[in-house]
Formats: structure tokens, sequence, C-alpha cells
């Protein structure tokens, strides 16, 4: 099994290369990173940062590729054990900038993996479509603040139907005019 997930997983970075190195892109590339935090099935809060990679493909949509990284932990009989949740996304972002601020819509597909490295048996791969809105400010000529709440869908587990909900803040670096 988890040489299918690896093989899936090799699989979306591989179509996001080529997504992103398509003959005939132009426009500016930018990087996100940030903190929040997960809410996974509404019953596990996770501290997490994360780190996207922005392509601009045309005027006002951009190419959303990154991942985050969650830890939380739990008392198991007097022990603590960490509990991990990595979901990487690939989408879209539709942006609608004024003045002051670019609001953002995205979409796209949000695979995750949930992990207690301490057990085998806790490993889970879930994977579905995501929706997301957000909030760009500009706070310098190469950076903005922002702020994106994020809905996801994700099939698998031992529920296989699965929600989780992510806040995020951070700046996104544009190194490019």
């Amino acid at each position: 099994m988890r040489s299918w997930m690896r093989a899936v997983t090799a699989a979306m970075i591989a179509s996001a290369a080529l997504v992103i190195a398509a003959p005939g892109a132009q426009g500016q590339s930018s990087f996100s990173t940030g903190i929040g935090g997960i809410f996974y099935r509404y019953q596990t809060g996770f501290l997490s940062t994360h780190l996207t990679y922005l392509f601009e493909r045309e005027d006002q949509l951009e190419i959303n590729a990154g991942a985050a990284f969650g830890i939380t932990t739990r008392s198991d009989n007097g022990d603590i054990e960490p509990q991990f949740l990595i979901p990487v996304n690939l989408g879209l972002n539709f942006l609608f900038p004024n003045e002051n601020a670019t609001f953002l819509f995205g979409t796209g597909i949000s695979p995750v993996f949930h992990f207690n490295p301490s057990e085998d048996e806790d490993f889970e791969f879930l994977m579905g479509p995501y929706a997301k809105v957000g909030l760009r400010v500009p706070v310098h000529r190469i950076m903005d603040w922002n702020l994106e709440l994020q809905q996801d869908l994700l099939i698998g587990g031992d529920d296989w139907i699965n929600t989780a909900t992510r806040v995020f803040t951070g700046i996104t670096f544009t190194f490019t005019q």
C-alpha cells in the first residue's frame, strides 16, 4: 500500500512540474509561507506551517503547489505521543485585485498523509477536492500579508468521508516584477 501512495505522490509532483514548465508559460512566481491551524475531522486540531509555490499562468490566474506540516500531541497512558498531518495542495487560484487588497478563490486536489510515527497502523492516506478563499494585502514592494480559509473533502481512511478546515496567515514573496 505504501508503494502505491508513493507512486501517486510522485505522479502528482511530476504533473505539477509539467504544468509549471509548460511552453509559453509567462508570469511571475511567488512563494507563500506561514503558520496556522488545521481542524481535522472537527476532532483534532493541528498547529501547522506551510510553504506554497505560486506561478501566475495568466492574468489573475495562478497555479498553486504546496504543502503544510501539522503536528499535535496526545497523552497515551501518561506518554505524550505526536501525530503528524501533511496535506499537499495542487490547484488554481483565481485572483480579484483591487486598490488595497487582492481577494482570491482557489480550488484543486489535496492528498493528505496522517500518521503517528510510533505506530504503523495509525497511517492514513486520504485525497479529495478543496475550495478556499483568501485575502492578500501589500505590506512591501515584494511582500503581501495573506489570510486563507480552506475546506477539504477527503476520501479514505476508516470513515471514508472526512473533512478538514485550514486557517493560515503568512507572507507571500514575489521575486519577479
